[in-house]
C-alpha cells in the first residue's frame, strides 16, 4: 500500500480569525441565553406544526 499523504477536506488557513469584540459577543451569556430560547422556539414551532 502507498504512503500517501492525508489530503485536507479545506483549507482554512487564510480564514479570518474572529476580532476581539465577536469573541467576547460569543462568549456573553446573555447573548447565548437569548440564542438558546430563540432556537428552541423554532424546534417548538416545527414540532408544533408537524402532522402526527
Amino acid at each position: 500500500m502507498p504512503d500517501n499523504p492525508p489530503i485536507p477536506v479545506a483549507d482554512l488557513s487564510r480564514a479570518p480569525l474572529p476580532t476581539e469584540s465577536m469573541q467576547r459577543y460569543r462568549r456573553n451569556p446573555v447573548v447565548q441565553s437569548w440564542k438558546f430560547a430563540v432556537f428552541n422556539a423554532r424546534i417548538m414551532r416545527m414540532v408544533l406544526k408537524g402532522k402526527h
